[in-house]
């Protein structure tokens, strides 16, 4: 997850990715001028890239598609997304395509269900020499429930962070992030007979969540009843400051 200030080191990516013969296909941003201009800033000669076809600069509403009610349609920008890395690798004598792109405003505006769809359907749409980087803002995912944002991670592969690290979304990952969570609204002594309770009467740890997420809050839910909320929030939180691109611990999502 990054915020806005912090795409600068998106063009780091994307001047990497064609130094080193791949094509890129960008739609994270609408501003098209801030996008030419962070990327020369950057180091990227623009012209070239973009004149020879390796470089596809998108606005971020010509690639994501919506209806007539501007309500998102995932199938469609599915195919959108798959026939410009098709094009792009037709063109070009190329290593693979990065894609990079933003689909969070949807989050925003409640839409996460089809944002699931679209981020699922992605690895199983996109030629296998594609990397697809998603960007999100941290910020509107405060009310996403739990399942919701462990199902959109659970469709990559990696969180990004700043010194380019790609650390991989897994089960132990999640354990750290639940740990916290507990130990901050429960102490560290409760928290763990709750998650040892969890694993032995539940039959709930973290890879029975990774692979339904939506457990972990119905169980969440009876074993703390009207407290549930605090935990699931304290969880969000975790989740949040455990894959942001800037991390207070050494340590954008990536398939």
């Amino acid at each position: 997850m990054l915020q806005s200030s912090e795409y600068s080191f998106l063009y780091k990516i994307v001047g990497r990715y064609l130094a080193e013969g791949y094509a890129v296909i960008y739609a994270a941003e609408p501003d098209p001028r801030r996008i030419l201009a962070g990327m020369s800033k950057a180091g990227i000669d623009v012209e070239r890239y973009i004149k020879n076809g390796t470089l596809q600069i998108d606005l971020r509403d010509s690639i994501y598609i919506r209806d007539n009610n501007e309500r998102f349609l995932a199938d469609q920008t599915l195919e959108a997304w798959g026939n410009a890395v098709s094009r792009i690798l037709k063109g070009n004598k190329v290593k693979g395509v990065l894609t990079i792109g933003s689909a969070d405003i949807f989050i925003k505006n409640g839409e996460q269900e089809q944002v699931i769809e679209f981020e699922q359907g992605a690895g199983k749409k996109f030629h296998a020499l594609t990397e697809v980087l998603c960007c999100y803002d941290p910020d509107v995912f405060s009310n996403t429930s739990v399942s919701a944002l462990i199902t959109i991670l659970n469709a990559h592969e990696y969180t990004v962070h700043e010194d380019a690290t790609y650390s991989e979304w897994r089960d132990d990952k999640l354990h750290s992030v639940l740990i916290s969570a507990f130990n901050k609204v429960l102490g560290s002594t409760t928290s763990e007979l709750v998650l040892k309770t969890l694993k032995s009467v539940y039959k709930v740890d973290e890879k029975v969540i990774i692979a339904n997420p939506s457990i972990l809050e119905d169980t969440v839910g009876k074993f703390f009843g009207d407290s549930s909320s605090a935990i699931l929030a304290a969880v969000i939180k975790s989740i949040k400051t455990n894959i942001a691109f800037r991390q207070q611990s050494p340590c954008v999502i990536a398939s």
